[in-house]
């Protein structure tokens, strides 16, 4: 099955509190991002010591990315936090900012690609668009240490590839959702999502929390 919808979005958009939402007035298991205590260890580790442990981190994270995919394909009503296909973005990252040498990143990508072979696309694929200044705030707001002990050129980084990504996405349909002008509640973004979901044709939305409109591919 292909699973309902994906929640995209770089560290801080606000994609757990959009999650909990949408599953709740839409009927969707939420499947929030699979972790267990080597996770927790190793984002310690890499927000200390990126070129270190940024290889490790993201190999790991890739096997939990490919898990809840193939959790989220038996389930289909699902609406999941974060997906294999923006994976690598933070691999690309980690390649600019010198903390992941040429070799590391191209054993990463050959191991994401191999999985991209047995992964569906959502349905639908949900943006949370969110300034990088707005992000760090609300990273320092929710306090978790090893987030806070790294320089910020890392989430300006981190955000400017997510919106190189979704520049041109066309796996499935996608709608872009301005998290900054958008309530903690998201009020009104389960009727934007509602609309996209039964779209008869694949394309591009904007919802700014007032009204949905749709993107020109070449604007």
């Amino acid at each position: 099955m292909r699973p309902k919808i994906v929640v995209e979005g770089t560290v801080g958009a606000g994609k757990t509190t959009f999650i909990g939402v949408i599953s709740k007035r839409l009927g969707l298991k939420p499947l929030f991002e699979l972790t267990d205590e080597k996770l927790v260890d190793l984002l310690a580790c890499f927000y200390a010591d990126p070129a270190k442990w940024g290889f490790h981190l993201q190999i790991y994270f890739l096997t939990k990315r490919f898990q809840q995919m193939e959790l989220a394909k038996q389930i289909g009503d699902v609406v999941m936090d974060r997906s294999i296909f923006c994976d690598h973005i933070f691999p690309t990252v980690l390649l600019k900012r010198k903390q992941m040498n040429q070799l590391e990143y191209e054993i990463y990508r050959e191991v994401h690609r191999e999985f991209l072979k047995y992964s569906v696309p959502p349905s639908l694929m949900v943006y949370l668009r969110c300034s990088t200044r707005t992000a760090i705030e609300r990273i320092k707001k929710r306090g978790r240490g090893w987030e806070l002990v790294i320089d910020e050129d890392y989430w300006y980084t981190l955000n400017e590839e997510y919106e190189r990504y979704f520049s041109d996405y066309d796996l499935s349909s996608l709608l872009i959702i301005d998290s900054d002008s958008m309530g903690e509640d998201f009020l009104g973004a389960e009727e934007a999502v509602i609309f996209v979901l039964g779209a008869k044709e694949k394309g591009v939305w904007l919802y700014d929390g007032n009204e949905i409109k749709r993107r020109n591919r070449c604007a």
